[in-house]
């Protein structure tokens, strides 16, 4: 039987009592042809080799800045005007300790203060975020997750408020910041540059993502699953990227690893991610984990 009509016979409409998966022949033309779909429309783009996977990735480097939770410590009196996990959140007069849309009082997790080195939004003066970890949310739409953000900071009336009773103690860990450069991860390269997707296809049919992933450590360096603020999301089970009101992906305001100096943990080793709209103040949640 030739290629065409093993392919005619695979598509036409099946008998309960044939069986419904290709042979390894037919698996391998139906393979081919879709690599040589890519390896054509590269082609008429003069993208053929790993240096021209290196030019188009280029472009799409972006700035990030990579949190380093620092080893449980004594907190000082001004904890509330400092960057850090755990501990005391800064509160203004008429404020009270968050709670959950079910009333339930969460766990305050982390707080960062903007400046001009970290890769935040300027129009951000502070961001908090806060868990409840018996509700145990892994989307927007579920409860028990809040992210606080303050555009305007008033220190003057900075007032401490006592942790309720009812939630577990938590380690009080400073922040370092350092800068670091970002791109894509395999599972979410088509979203900013097909191009690239594809040619890592071209290049090695078998294993297309070491294409990519040599080329990210060759411009930037090898990229592990860490706590940032901005950049590109390093997904864990698929790329899901949320997407605003217009239909536009949504930005990463940042992800946060589970941290041992700060004894979280996102199920299995897992991440959060919180995707923010500067113009429309949307903020989108999610957790992955292995």
């Amino acid at each position: 039987m030739n290629i065409l009509n093993k392919i005619l016979l695979f598509f036409r409409p099946k008998k309960k009592t044939e069986q419904l998966e290709p042979d390894a022949e037919l698996k391998k033309v139906l393979k081919d042809s879709h690599f040589e779909k890519y390896r054509k429309r590269l082609d008429s783009l003069n993208l053929k080799s790993m240096q021209d996977l290196e030019k188009i990735v280029l472009p799409i480097i972006g700035p990030a800045t990579k949190v380093v939770v620092k080893e449980s410590s004594q907190q000082p009196e001004n904890s509330q005007l400092l960057s850090h996990f755990g501990g005391q959140p800064y509160l203004e007069e008429g404020e009270e300790w968050i709670k959950s849309n079910n009333g339930k009082y969460m766990q305050f997790i982390f707080q960062i203060f903007n400046t001009t080195e970290l890769e935040l939004p300027k129009s951000i003066k502070l961001i908090q975020f806060y868990y409840d970890w018996d509700e145990f949310p892994w989307d927007t739409k579920h409860d028990g997750w809040s992210v606080k953000i303050y555009k305007e900071l008033k220190t003057d009336k900075v007032i401490i408020i006592d942790k309720p009773t009812e939630l577990e103690s938590s380690k009080y860990c400073e922040i370092e910041f350092q800068a670091v450069k970002s791109l894509p991860d395999w599972q979410g390269i088509d979203l900013y540059e097909p191009n690239a997707s594809d040619l890592s296809c071209v290049l090695n049919e078998e294993e297309p993502w070491e294409s990519y992933q040599k080329t990210v450590e060759k411009l930037i360096g090898e990229q592990d699953n860490q706590s940032q603020l901005g950049g590109y999301p390093q997904w864990i089970q698929g790329e899901s990227t949320p997407k605003n009101l217009k239909g536009q992906n949504m930005k990463l305001l940042f992800q946060i690893d589970s941290e041992d100096n700060a004894e979280l943990m996102w199920g299995d080793l897992g991440l959060i991610y919180v995707f923010y709209d500067e113009k429309t103040n949307e903020i989108e949640f999610t957790l992955q984990c292995f």
